[in-house]
This record gives C-alpha cells, structure tokens and sequence, in this order.
C-alpha cells in the first residue's frame, strides 16, 4: 500500500543517513589518527598553553626536548612548566602573538634544561575559537644545538684550512730563504776554517737558521704540505739525551725533574717532529715560570681502556704516557679552550707564535695517540701525552760521514724560478766538477733542451712553479732521454712527487738543505748504476 511504501522509503532514507554518518564518523577518526601520528612524530615539540603561558597539552618531541614527562589525556598529568631561563623570553613571544602577530624562528639560548645547557628556537601562532571558549596559543620548539655546533665546527675549519693555505705559501717562501742562508753559511764555513772568529760568527748563522727551520715545520705541519717521516724510537731514551740542552734553555731559576721509565715500549713517530715537540712544551713552560718555578718531564708506561679510552678517543691498549707538568702562572678557561688552536697565542708581539701546541696535537693525532692539558690560574699547567706502545725494534739509521766527495764531471739541467737559490745551487754544482745550464722555468728549459739538442745526465728542479712543475717537466723530459735521472727540491712538496718518474731514476731533497746535502744527492744520482 501507499502507506507501507512511505515507511519504507523513510526507513530507507534513516538507514542512508545512519551509513553516511558512519563513513563520516569513521573519516573524522582515520584524521585524527593522521593528525596524531602527524603531530607526535614531528621533529619538533608543539605545547598548547592558555594566553598566559599554562601548559595545556604537549607532544612527545616536546617531552623529550624539555625534559616532561609524556602527556596523559586525562586529569591526573600535572601540567609542567618551561624552563626558568626561557620564560622571560617565551612570554614576549606570546605577548606579539596575542597582539595578532605570529612569530617565527626567534632563538632561546642558553636554555638550562636539567644538567645542559642547550640552544633553542621557538615559533607561535594564535588558536582562536569560534565560540566562547578561551584561546589557546601553539608553540614549537626545536633543539637547534647540534646543528649550531656543526655549522660552528664548519666555520672553524674553513678558517683553518685558509690558515693552512697561508701557511704554505710562507713556508715555501722561508725555506727558499733558509736554503740561502744555510748554503752560503756552509760554504762560507768551508772557506774560513782557518779565521777562528770568522768561523764562530758562520757557525752562529747555522744554528740560527736551524732554529728558523723548526718555524716552517711547523708551518708545514698547520698547512699539511710536509709528509711526517715516521720511525720506531725509545722515548725515554731520546728525551734523556735532550736533558742538557734543556737545562740550559731552561735557565738556572727553574728546577728540571725527571721521572723516566726506561723500560716503556717504543714508539713510532716522527722523531724531530717528536723532539721539536718536547723543546716547545718545554719552552711554553720557561715562559709561563718568569720568577721560575719547576719542570717535571716523566715517561711511563699506561694501559689504557674503558673511560679513559673513550675520553681521549683511542683504542684500548698499552701506551707511552709523556707528562710535562709546570708550576707557572696557569691557564683560564678560555685560554685552555683554544691553546691547541694554530697561531693562537697569550705571548707579545715577537716571542711567540702559537704554531708549537697545534704541530703537537696533530703529531700525536696522526700516530693514533691524544694530548689533553689540564690547567688553572695560579696552579701551573701539566699536558698529557699517549702514544701506542710498540714491541717492535728500534730502527737503526747510518750515522752521515761528511768524507770527501769525489768531483762530478755529469751534465745537470738547473731548473729554478728563484733566482737567488739557482745561482746557490750552480755555484755549488761548479765547485764540485759538474757542468750546468740552468733556466728559471720549466718553459724555458725546455727550450733550451730543443735549442741546444744538449744531452743532460741530471735534471735538478725545483717541484713548485707556475706554469708547469718539476714532475711534469721531468716525466716530459724522461720521455725524450729515458737515461734522464732527477732530482726534485721543494720546500713544500714531499718524496712522492718522484712516484711518477721511471723506476729508480729519481730523488727528493727537502729545503731548506745544505750544500753538503745537495751534493750528495747528485753524486748519488748520477753515479747510479743503470
């Protein structure tokens, strides 16, 4: 009947509505579990509180970077509160917000949160309701401390690299200087033995021009262009044999006290590095004691593993422990952070360049050991020092003879843009029987090459120079005359640059150099069996 088709078409419809209001039930449910996931996996906290700053709710991200506890949605949370020394901070914030002003990114530093100290950044925005409920304000916080010392630590080393760069360019430019130096010294040495305060004045240059040198290894080592010449050495050993020339550096107002172990391990270092690094802690020492004070160098042996190796960031196992304790004026906090930083330095102008503690720590670091210095004002400075301990023998390297060479009669090629050190090593190379041309760049060598059609025996050439380098003007001139045997100088490059050349037919020769260096790599070359 018409009645009973009307009850069922309104049973119909009632039955549509149930469904949809189901599907929309079931909609508005999958959101919110969206929006939760959304909300509780954030890489941010987000805290809803009430205009006046009272926590109402929180995320876990929250929890985590405030130190809250999780939330619980019911009435037994205790809300809990924002740090104190964000507080003053985060209600400017929402005073701009409740003027209707969003704000974004503004930073809280120095947020102490339990034990850490850490570094914020905190975005809001108004929630306004519709009806006649209280607005609320959502804030976000996120931990930007990480990032904020990685962008840090990128700018440092960037800073030091430039630094690294400069210090290159130096010590290749010194080196040059000190080869002239040195040379002209040697030679001058040679000729004057008979002036006995002639050759005491030459022999005054040479030492000072060694104790320059140690400058531009250091320079070197900031700069990374000198490749570290490791060996195996008893510590104890080499540190005793420096004991009185320490002493005297020291002066008569400070103690020196030992305390040695000569039974520790080995160790494998680069040994004028190593003692280069003794002598400047022991200077920094002198220098921190103006009215004197004590020394104390001690070598033992350590085992080293659980906390300890992971505080210093090496591996469990025996070490050398070198300790170089003062009784000087001691280091602040601010000072002791940035010590081993390179060119970093309390002293005046002229006594002190800041490069000796950076050379320290990278030498240590590149041989798998850690330095660490503990200091207070007033309380002196002590630096610790490990080195991995060896069981292997001591290498053992024949003494040089300074016998009399046999004159050349070879033909050399001198390649050298520094004018002042090519006209040095062909003044030498004559002296001493050889034949020489020589050009001031790898071009003009080579043209003399194809000029003259000369056959060189040996071909000196200096690594670094601006149109072309040594190794690739030798590998082209070896190329032409495989008989070509080279030597490479440089004053920042290091023995690889020969890794290109014929097998066995080449040499380096660091500078700054002695005559008496130079020559013998050349009789060694050009006497070289073929």
């Amino acid at each position: 009947s018409l009645e009973d088709r009307e009850v069922l078409t309104l049973l119909a419809q009632m039955a549509t509505t149930a469904l949809e209001s189901s599907e929309l039930g079931r909609t508005i449910q999958n959101n919110e579990a969206r929006l939760r996931v959304l909300v509780e996996t954030a890489p941010v906290g987000i805290i809803e509180t009430d205009l006046t700053g009272n926590v109402k709710w929180w995320n876990r991200p929250a929890a985590t970077i405030l130190g809250w506890p999780a939330y619980l949605d019911d009435d037994t949370t205790e809300p809990p509160t924002f740090p104190d020394s964000a507080l003053e901070r985060l209600h400017e914030i929402w005073s701009e917000v409740t003027d209707g002003a969003p704000v974004s990114g503004r930073d809280l530093d120095d947020v102490e949160i339990g034990p850490r100290r850490r570094e914020l950044s905190a975005s809001a925005a108004l929630l306004a309701t519709d009806g006649p409920g209280e607005s609320s304000i959502l804030t976000l916080i996120d931990d930007v401390t990480d990032s904020r010392e990685l962008r840090a630590e990128l700018r440092h080393a960037h800073t030091m690299e430039v630094r690294g760069q400069v210090a290159s360019r130096i010590a290749h430019d010194f080196n040059n200087l000190l080869t002239l130096i040195s040379g002209y010294a040697e030679i001058l040495s040679h000729d004057l033995k008979s002036d006995e305060r002639a050759s005491q004045m030459v022999h005054d240059i040479q030492a000072t021009a060694s104790r320059a040198s140690l400058l531009t290894q250091q320079l070197q080592a900031i700069g990374r262009t000198k490749t570290p010449a490791p060996v195996v050495f008893a510590p104890a050993e080499v540190i005793q044999s420096n004991a009185e020339v320490l002493e005297r550096i020291l002066g008569s107002t400070i103690q020196l006290k030992w305390s040695i172990d000569r039974l520790v391990g080995n160790v494998r270092v680069d040994a004028d590095q190593f003692e280069q690094m003794i002598l400047n802690l022991s200077i920094n020492a002198r220098d921190a004691m103006p009215d004197g004070g004590e020394l104390s160098i001690a070598v033992a042996s350590a085992a080293i593993h659980g906390e300890e190796a992971l505080a210093l960031g090496v591996p469990k196992g025996d070490y050398v422990r070198l300790t170089v304790a003062d009784t000087g004026i001691g280091m602040d906090e601010a000072t002791l952070e940035h010590c081993f930083e390179p060119l970093f330095t309390t002293k005046g102008p002229f006594k002190g360049t800041g490069m000796g503690l950076a050379a320290a720590r990278r030498l240590v670091h590149e041989c798998g050991g850690a330095i660490t210095c503990r200091s207070e004002p007033g309380r002196g400075t002590i630096f610790d020092i490990v080195l991995p301990s060896l069981a292997q023998s001591v290498d053992t390297t024949p003494a040089f003879v300074d016998a009399e060479r046999p004159r050349g009669s070879a033909s050399v090629l001198l390649v050298d843009d520094d004018e002042d050190l090519r006209r040095l090593m062909g003044q030498v190379l004559r002296r001493n029987g050889y034949q020489v041309s020589d050009a001031d760049s790898s071009e003009s060598a080579l043209a003399l090459v194809e000029a003259d059609e000369v056959h060189f025996d040996l071909l000196v050439s200096d690594v670094v120079m601006a149109e072309m380098s040594g190794a690739d003007l030798a590998s082209l001139l070896q190329r032409r005359d495989p008989t070509l045997r080279v030597l490479l100088v440089s004053g920042t490059a290091d023995p690889s640059v020969v890794s290109g050349l014929l097998p066995d037919s080449g040499d380096f020769l660091a500078k700054p150099f002695k005559p008496s260096q130079f020559i013998d790599k050349v009789h060694a070359l050009s006497t070289r069996p073929d």
